[in-house]
């Protein structure tokens, strides 16, 4: 035990014929076992949205790269982005007695949402509102983000603005929408109701089909700010298909830098972390650590901000 645990009180000679015998048998810990006497499965489950998107891959690798340096495995759950799905997982991380729990991107109405995270013996989200009482709080400037996204597209001489994003099932949706509308207005502008759009899903297909229709209906826009960098794939490929020029007839600016914004033609503008995604997934992954091990007592909440990655399709 002392040896499996890295304990004090016994010899390097000891330790190392230990180590040589369990090498010898193939000895294992039992971690049921273990985690009757410590309490802790040293299991946390990671709840996101849509475990296909290479944004959260890209932070839960950082998640997990943190985690298993103190000998905790994760339960990777994707929710779909259906809050009946999202409910279910965290009834069943709670049954399956997981030490944490991290939640990114909540589709829950926030008060279910508040109740079954004080359920949780530990709990992080990020881009959600819950009390910091509740769990540790991974927050983004939204506001600050679109307003770079939308005075960078006005100073280049932008007037007509859209906005593609999602409905009201999430707080990035809420916000990012709200904030667009905020952004204009502070430049002295009124958002036009038929520039913000929803698009279902928030991927490439999502985003192709609303902003064909959009530019058929209104061919007066002249740029486009996108919920995410799939989204704004789907815009440049209806764009070329329209015979639009990207960057010259219509600027488009996606969220959240993914790896092939910076490959596809014209380059996507876009907005990400001023920390890269995998350090995200390790504050995340480091706040959840602090509420295991000392409870409640650890109260945070760290706003994540943007920087503007000016590319060829919003010069």
């Amino acid at each position: 035990s002392r040896v499996i645990n890295n304990r004090p009180a016994i010899s390097e000679k000891t330790r190392q014929h230990v180590l040589r015998v369990m090498n010898e048998i193939g000895y294992r810990p039992n971690r049921v076992a273990r985690s009757l006497a410590s309490d802790k499965t040293y299991k946390v489950g990671i709840v996101v949205p849509a475990i296909s998107s290479a944004f959260y891959s890209d932070i839960v690798e950082g998640v997990e790269n943190l985690l298993w340096q103190d000998n905790y495995h994760i339960l990777l759950c994707n929710t779909g982005r259906s809050a009946k799905r999202e409910q279910d997982l965290l009834y069943m991380l709670e049954e399956d007695r997981a030490d944490g729990v991290i939640v990114f991107s909540s589709y829950l109405d926030p008060d279910k949402l508040t109740e079954l995270l004080k359920r949780q013996r530990a709990a992080v989200v990020f881009s959600t509102d819950v009390d910091v009482c509740v769990a540790g709080i991974v927050s983004i400037d939204e506001g600050a983000s679109m307003m770079k996204a939308v005075s960078h597209m006005l100073n280049s001489g932008r007037q007509k603005l859209a906005y593609i994003g999602s409905g009201d099932l999430n707080r990035a949706g809420r916000e990012r929408r709200k904030e667009f509308i905020a952004a204009l207005e502070s430049s002295g502008l009124t958002a036009n109701p038929d520039y913000i759009t929803i698009c279902e899903p928030l991927h490439w297909e999502g985003g192709y089909n609303v902003t064909r229709a959009l530019l058929l209906r209104d061919p007066e826009v002249d740029g486009l700010v996108c919920y995410n960098d799939y989204v704004a794939m789907g815009a440049l490929r209806a764009c070329r298909e329209l015979g639009w020029q990207v960057g010259k007839d219509v600027a488009i600016i996606g969220y959240d830098d993914l790896m092939i914004s910076s490959m596809v033609s014209p380059a996507l503008t876009t907005l990400r972390y001023t920390i890269p995604n995998q350090a995200v997934g390790a504050l995340a992954a480091g706040m959840l650590l602090e509420r295991i091990n000392h409870g409640e007592s650890v109260q945070k909440n760290v706003m994540l901000q943007h920087e503007l990655i000016v590319r060829e399709s919003a010069p």
